[in-house]
């Protein structure tokens, strides 16, 4: 057994261990493919460490760490793995396959020199994984575009590379080009794709970067500085591997923060920010009024006759109803302005830098507006949204939040009481327009 590579088996299998107990809190397609290639390392790991050294450990080595590369690449594409690729899986099983039958075919000609090999089929089948690689690209791209090309271009840039390899160096040389550019991908699509470059993805995508360096540092010293090579303890060539594997699970633990950060300071069912996010916004834009002398708008939202949705068509409906009502109000506002859900049925925004009642009454216009166009309920139902709006100025209408609030209150509720007066509260009917 060899104990030498126990502290790299330990961290793969935290890893993984983590990834399963966040899989059962939330379904995600992405992390089950991270766990997958996870898994495959894992595996490697354990095969070296623990099977005897007469195992063909190239041909297990290679092939492991080729699948892992090409699964880690789809999680790291992201949106790939719910969406568009997984919508071409005769392309991705095709190309994937190609590249696993060159991995572990090129070990058979792993200890020929490159003057004595005939690698014809070699040849072909490069030719054969830049094909399939071409045709998954046509298949992902929406359109033919400047960046369709280019990816086209580096698939066959890639292959070409391959090929050259293979007729200077050898098959070996081949063969760790091929594991060289597939984590090099994933590192590519890995930051591409995170929504933040948060410490832990950093250090992931970096990982992956030396990962993939490793491959072709190899054997450059193996063909010519063996010298060097026979000092460098074989645990250093790993260490890639585990820096990965520790960055992956500090970026879970990041994400598992950020998530219930999150949660505290948001609204599980519209996503917008809730009371206490809603309270620390109001101070910040207090803040910038003094320092900038500009004042802010300040509206409090109550949807009229929500009630009848509830006890007429269930919470279910009118759950959908605040999600779309919120989507709406998002669309109208600017990215600096705020909305909080701050009740029930109750919304609150801040509008930035707004000086007049004017600006104010403009906007309050389109939040109206916004509500003009039906709703439709997965049910069938199809409802035609109200709201009553209360606006105040900070700070002709009051300098705190406890008056602001009870001005626009005030004026909101005269709002609702005229809406009451000239509404008759409607029937249900399936399919029809439903007035509240």
């Amino acid at each position: 057994m060899n104990f030498y590579g126990l502290p790299e088996f330990i961290s793969y299998a935290i890893l993984v261990g983590i990834a399963c107990v966040l899989i059962r809190q939330k379904r995600d397609a992405q992390l089950r493919f991270w766990l997958a290639g996870w898994i495959l390392i894992l595996v490697h790991a354990g095969i070296f460490m623990l099977l005897p050294a007469e195992y063909p450990f190239d041909v297990v080595a290679r092939g492991t760490l080729t699948v892992a590369g090409q699964i880690f690449i789809l999680a790291a594409y992201g949106e790939g793995v719910g969406g568009r690729l997984s919508q071409l899986p005769w392309r991705v099983g095709l190309f994937g396959l190609l590249n696993l039958i060159f991995a572990v075919a090129s070990t058979a000609y792993g200890d020929v020199s490159p003057g004595d090999q005939q690698p014809t089929a070699l040849y072909a089948l490069i030719g054969l994984c830049a094909a399939s690689g071409v045709w998954l690209v046509s298949g992902v791209a929406r359109e033919r575009t400047g960046g369709f090309w280019i990816a086209i271009g580096l698939m066959l840039l890639v292959y070409a590379t391959q090929a050259a390899a293979l007729g200077v160096y050898g098959v070996t040389m081949a063969s760790q080009w091929l594991m060289c550019w597939t984590y090099l991908a994933a590192a590519y699509f890995f930051i591409r794709k995170a929504r933040t470059v948060t410490m832990g993805a950093a250090f992931t995508a970096l990982a992956f970067v030396l990962w993939g360096l490793v491959f072709p540092v190899y054997s450059l010293l193996m063909l010519y500085a063996p010298d060097v090579l026979q000092n460098i303890q074989s645990q250093v060539w790993n260490l890639p591997k585990f820096l990965a594997a520790a960055s992956m699970i500090l970026l879970l633990l990041e994400e598992k923060v950020a998530s219930a950060t999150h949660l505290a300071t948001h609204d599980e069912l519209t996503g917008l920010p809730n009371r206490r996010l809603y309270a620390d916004r109001f101070s910040q834009a207090v803040d910038r009024s003094i320092r900038t002398g500009v004042g802010f708008g300040f509206l409090v939202i109550d949807l009229n006759r929500f009630k009848i949705v509830n006890d007429t068509l269930g919470h279910g409906a009118g759950d959908e109803l605040l999600r779309s009502v919120s989507a709406r109000f998002r669309s109208v506002l600017r990215r600096v302005d705020t909305i909080a859900r701050t009740g029930g049925d109750e919304f609150t925004i801040i509008l930035e830098e707004v000086g007049s009642r004017v600006e104010v009454e403009i906007i309050v216009e389109s939040l109206r507006r916004s509500l003009e166009m039906p709703i439709v309920l997965p049910d069938g139902f199809r409802l035609t949204a109200s709201a009553s709006i209360g606006a105040a100025l900070y700070p002709d209408d009051g300098n705190t939040q406890t008056r602001l609030q009870a001005v626009a209150d005030q004026r909101m509720y005269a709002r609702k009481e005229k809406s009451r007066a000239e509404h008759v509260a409607p029937g249900l009917l399936p399919a029809a327009a439903l007035v509240y």
